[in-house]
This record gives C-alpha cells, sequence and structure tokens, in this order.
C-alpha cells in the first residue's frame, strides 16, 4: 500500500485516480482564489446590487490616482455580485471530490480528526436536506440554496484531504495571500473613490444630476425604516465586500490575515515570507477600512493570543511578541478613533440593540418549530411581521448557530455548532501534544475560534466568498507539520507489513 497525491491509502490509484485528485487540488484552489473577488449571497436584492450591474465607461475621467483607481475598480469588480458560477465551481468540486474518493481510495479522516468534525456536518446537511419536504409553503423550499450548505461540507472535507501535504497547504496559503492583496486592492479602490463615483451612477440612474440633488430630493420627502436603511448604507464612507456588508469584508481580511502571519512565520522562502508579510499588511488596511468594531477587537485578541503561545513554545522571541502585542493595540485604538472617535459607544449600544432584536424573532421562531425549523429564508418572512416599529431590516439573524436553529431546527444548529468548534478545539489537542510547533497551524486555530465568534454577530454562513476561505482555515487547523513526519512513518511501516 502507499500513499498517494491526495493524501489517502490506497492499492493501486492508477492514472484516472492520479488526473482526478489533481484536478481536485486545482479546483480547490481556483475557488480559494476566486471566492473573495465574487462576495455574495444567495437571492440577495439589496440596492447595491444593482449598482455593480451598471454598464458604465471604463475609462477614468482624468489622470489623477483617484479616478484611475475608480476606473480599475469599476473594470475589476462591475460584475462580480452576485455569481452563481462560483457556486457551478462548488458543484464541480463535489463530484469531483467523490469520484477522486471512489477511485479505490480508503481517506485517513480518523486519524486527522476529520471524522469527528464530519459529525457535525452531517447533522447541518440531512435537516437542510430535509427542510424541503417538510415546509408546507413553497416561498420557505429553495433547493439551490440549501445546497449551498451541503456543498460547504463537501468542501470541508475535500480541503481537509486535498491540502494534507504540507506543500499543497502551502500553495493553498500563497494563493489565499493573492486573493487577499486583489481584494485589498479593490478596497483602495472603493475608498479612493470608487464609492463616490458609485453613488453618482446611482443618481444618475434615479434620474438625477448628481447625488448631491438626489439626496437633497431624499431628505426632503418621508421614507420607511427600509428605505432609510438602504440610503444610510449608500452614504456610509466604510469600505464593503464589493457592497455586500462591510463587517464581511472584515471577517475575510481577519481570516487571511491569520494565513499570511502564519506563512510569514512557518515558510523557509525569502519569496514566500515576504508575499506573506505584505498580504498581513494589506489585510489589516483593509479591516481598517472597514471599520468593524467586533472583528478589530477579535483580530487584536486572537494575534496577541497567537504571539503568546508561540512565545511560551520558544517559537517566537519577546521583542516579537511585544511588537505584535504594541502594534496590535495602537491599530485598534486608531481604527476605533478613525471610525467611530466619541460617538463609539453610541455605535455599539446602536448594532447591539438591532442584532438583540434580530435574535428576539429567532428565538421566537424556534419556540414554535424547535426540531425542524421553519424553513429556508423564513426569518426574513416573520422578521417583517415581527420586527418592533422602525427596527432595521434584516433578512439574517446575525448569529448562525440561531439562524440554523430557526430555519432548519435544532440538530442543525447542533452541527454548525459541532462544524465550527471542533476543528479548532481538536486542532488544539494536535498542537499541544505537538513536539514541533506550527505557527501555521496555530494561527488557523486562532483564526478559527476568531471565525466561530464572528459567526455569532454576523451571517458570515451565508456568504460563500466568506465561507470557504472560513472552511479551508477550519480545516488547516486540524493538523500541523508534524503530521507530515508521522505520514511518513506510517506510510514505512504499511508497505513492509503489505509485503
Amino acid at each position: 500500500m502507499e500513499q498517494n497525491s491526495l493524501g489517502v491509502i490506497t492499492d493501486k490509484e492508477g492514472f484516472f485516480g492520479r488526473f482526478l485528485t489533481k484536478l481536485l487540488f486545482i479546483a480547490l484552489l481556483m475557488a480559494l482564489f476566486w471566492s473573495p473577488l465574487w462576495f455574495g449571497t444567495p437571492q440577495n436584492k439589496e440596492l447595491q446590487k444593482t449598482l455593480i450591474e451598471n454598464k458604465v465607461d471604463l475609462k477614468p475621467q482624468d489622470a489623477s490616482p483617484a479616478s484611475l483607481f475608480s476606473s480599475a475598480y469599476v473594470a475589476l469588480f462591475q460584475n462580480s455580485y452576485p455569481n452563481k458560477n462560483l457556486e457551478y465551481l462548488l458543484f464541480f468540486i463535489g463530484i469531483v471530490a467523490v469520484l477522486a474518493l471512489a477511485a479505490r481510495c480508503k481517506v485517513l479522516l480518523k486519524s486527522h480528526n476529520v471524522t469527528y468534525t464530519g459529525i457535525g456536518w452531517a447533522l447541518i446537511m440531512l435537516p437542510i436536506m430535509a427542510s424541503g419536504k417538510m415546509s408546507k409553503l413553497a416561498q420557505f423550499r429553495d433547493p439551490w440554496g440549501t445546497a449551498l450548505f451541503v456543498l460547504y461540507g463537501a468542501f470541508f472535507y475535500a480541503a481537509a484531504v486535498g491540502f494534507l501535504e504540507r506543500k499543497r497547504r502551502d500553495a493553498a496559503a500563497v494563493v489565499i495571500c493573492l486573493a487577499m492583496i486583489a481584494v485589498a486592492f479593490n478596497a483602495a479602490a472603493q475608498f479612493h473613490g470608487g464609492l463616490e463615483r458609485t453613488r453618482e451612477l446611482y443618481a444618475q440612474e434615479q434620474g438625477f444630476s448628481d447625488f448631491a440633488a438626489y439626496t437633497n430630493n431624499w431628505l426632503a420627502s418621508t421614507h420607511n425604516a427600509e428605505e432609510t436603511y438602504s440610503f444610510q448604507r449608500l452614504v456610509s464612507p466604510r469600505v464593503s465586500a464589493n457592497f455586500t456588508s462591510p463587517n464581511i469584508l472584515a471577517a475575510y481580511s481577519m481570516l487571511a490575515f491569520f494565513v499570511a502571519l502564519g506563512l510569514w512565520k512557518s515558510s523557509r522562502t525569502k519569496v514566500i515570507k515576504t508575499l506573506g508579510g505584505a498580504a498581513a499588511v494589506l489585510a489589516l488596511l483593509t479591516l481598517f477600512y472597514t471599520r468593524s468594531k467586533s472583528v478589530i477587537a477579535i483580530t487584536f485578541v486572537m494575534a496577541a493570543a497567537w504571539g503568546f503561545v508561540l512565545f511560551k513554545a520558544k517559537e517566537l522571541s519577546k521583542t516579537w511578541l511585544f511588537v505584535i502585542l504594541g502594534v496590535g493595540a495602537l491599530f485598534t485604538a486608531a481604527s476605533f478613533l478613525w471610525g467611530y472617535g466619541a460617538n463609539l459607544g453610541a455605535k455599539l449600544s446602536s448594532s447591539g440593540g438591532a442584532r438583540l432584536t434580530y435574535w428576539k424573532v429567532a428565538v421566537r421562531m424556534l419556540r414554535q418549530k424547535p426540531l425542524t425549523g421553519c424553513g429556508y429564508n423564513s426569518f426574513d418572512y416573520w422578521y417583517r411581521a415581527w420586527k418592533p416599529q422602525g427596527a432595521e431590516p434584516s433578512r439574517f439573524v446575525h448569529n448562525t448557530i440561531l439562524q440554523m436553529w430557526a430555519e432548519f431546527g435544532m440538530f442543525a444548529a447542533l452541527g454548525s455548532l459541532l462544524a465550527l468548534t471542533l476543528p479548532f478545539v481538536n486542532g488544539w489537542d494536535n498542537f499541544k501534544f505537538s513536539f514541533k510547533k506550527d505557527a501555521f497551524q496555530l494561527a488557523c486555530i486562532v483564526a478559527s475560534i476568531g471565525f466561530f465568534l464572528h459567526n455569532l454577530l454576523d451571517f458570515d454562513f451565508y456568504v460563500p466568498g466568506l465561507m470557504l476561505t472560513g472552511l479551508f482555515v477550519l480545516s488547516m487547523a486540524l493538523r500541523g507539520r508534524e503530521d507530515d513526519d508521522n505520514n511518513e512513518e506510517t506510510k514505512d511501516a504499511a508497505v513492509p507489513a503489505q509485503n
């Protein structure tokens, strides 16, 4: 018996098996690079979708840097929201993964703790697949949307197996760093002229000469809570993820930051270390643009934990620990002062109050149908019916566990809890007892913890562009570089035993 390129044990893989595993690896890399460039949620009907779909003149209006940034921004991202092609790629990955694993392969799942996490994914998949059958109202049945969640589990398994080898893991990390650089360019383009140009385009689409005329007309009339919320999103200075949400872009920046940080610390190649360092800096800059309070705080705490653990393991010097703590504290303070200043307390109260309103409606839903849930996208319907007068509109609970429970039932909620927590729990056990401390694995562990915390505050689970990178990080939290040595020992031991 021998270990093949997919990181599994097989008798004789053959040409077909090798072809499928390589195809799967390429498809996974494509998804990791492509997905953050095509942020989007299923059936999103927000105002900003129409703005990106406008056909505009890509020629710069003048030679100023702001105009050049704006033109490049529109050229790269005007057709990127939302995009079904990414979901087709996910279906392709799922099919190739099944075929590859069926090609006489026996996966070493248990030894890498994927089996235990898979229990959580099974608990997610089964209630979601059954929800369409159980829901009596057609509006709460969406095979395409629910299939996307099922494919998350397939992607996690494919990532956990397809990136088993350290070289492939590092290659995926490089791809994420390159994607982060492209996303950071998008954020800079928005900040340096892109947002203003989008507002002008929207005003012209509405029949006004410029955005100032549109604003004056809007303020002179009365509007309901949903119209007011859309207008506030339009005039907000916060940089967003292709107009999905600033918090979604912030969560992606956090994940990419830790991947880049781990690559910078663990790589032995100077070029790769430089790429990781540059991507980490750009991730922080993008996070700064988003002004996302929760993600900035989570990133600082997790970065401090990463540095402290490595310092205690004698993998990081005291100087670098103080650099991480000092820069992190200054970055967090500067972000809050620049983004909110004296209004920070009011902003915290406002965002916290809005989330409490969402959660109360979700709890009311799950009390009605605790086992089966109310069906896909049902929160949007019941929130419109039950929300207090003047409350902000939302299609999401802003809490993955509560939303899964409210829409798909108790077992789906339990599954999402296990799927999002077991990787870093098992990964920490792996890291704690490993002789060689892998800084990359630790970066993925702390990033996974941060990702889970943000899933309790936002709708990350519903955004493929964010979730795919999150699932990669979760899968990489399971194992460290010491596993490569163990795999070699397993391989060497297996061959004589077979003979």
